[in-house]
């Protein structure tokens, strides 16, 4: 366990939709780090700073999340959100990255390995959302195809109070801003477990799979599915 958290400074890039927020530190191989929802750059401190001294550590924050305007993506549907991850990188220089991704990051970083295979040499999938209906998609009480709906700013504030009461069901905090909240469940709305299956079986990366027993969101026997 490291003595301190690592929480550099957030930069800004720019994709041709828009700018985006990263974070970089290290040297080594580049390693894109993609957080779940809600999420943002700070997930990842004290990981990355475990990781100090063996890779170039590259943690995006996703449209809509952190300091990225929703504007940058071109939507929220799976290939949209691999896309950004894509054109992020671009934007970044890396011919050649490994990406990590956490609970429903990691399904992004299926998508970005199976799209990209020469570019992508390594994936790590962290209580990954899976193949199949994990906890926290029966607890927050997902509704498919509500994304259109949530777009529109009175519908939005009106199922707010439910949205967030399913989210802290999970464990997010009180604190997660309203607009993470709706991002995050227009994200969720599209979730296509026929797509995270697709993705899955186009990988060809050498991959890590890890997670706890005991985490709230993700159940073991979702991370055992993928191996």
């Amino acid at each position: 366990t490291p003595d301190a958290p690592s929480d550099p400074p957030r930069r800004i890039a720019w994709t041709a939709r828009g700018p985006f927020a990263f974070t970089e530190e290290g040297s080594g191989p580049a390693l894109v780090l993609l957080h779940g929802l809600p999420g943002s750059s700070r997930d990842f401190r004290w990981l990355c700073a475990s990781l100090e001294g063996r890779v170039r550590a590259i943690r995006l924050e996703q449209p809509g999340f952190g300091l990225t305007p929703r504007s940058t993506g071109a939507g929220t549907a799976h290939a949209h959100r691999v896309r950004f991850v894509l054109d992020a990188a671009d934007a970044l220089g890396l011919s050649r990255f490994f990406v990590l991704g956490h609970s429903i990051g990691g399904p992004l970083a299926m998508g970005v390995a199976a799209r990209s295979p020469a570019r992508v040499q390594g994936l790590a999938l962290l209580a990954s959302v899976g193949l199949h209906v994990h906890r926290a998609a029966r607890r927050v009480g997902r509704i498919p195809d509500w994304d259109w709906a949530l777009s529109f700013g009175p519908i939005a504030r009106l199922a707010l109070p439910s949205m967030r009461a399913g989210f802290q069901r999970v464990g997010f905090p009180a604190s997660t801003p309203d607009h993470e909240l709706v991002q995050s469940a227009r994200i969720f709305s599209r979730l296509r477990f026929a797509d995270v299956r697709e993705a899955a079986r186009a990988v060809r990366a050498p991959t890590l799979l890890a997670w706890a027993q005991d985490d709230p969101a993700v159940e073991p026997a979702i991370g055992l599915s993928l191996g």
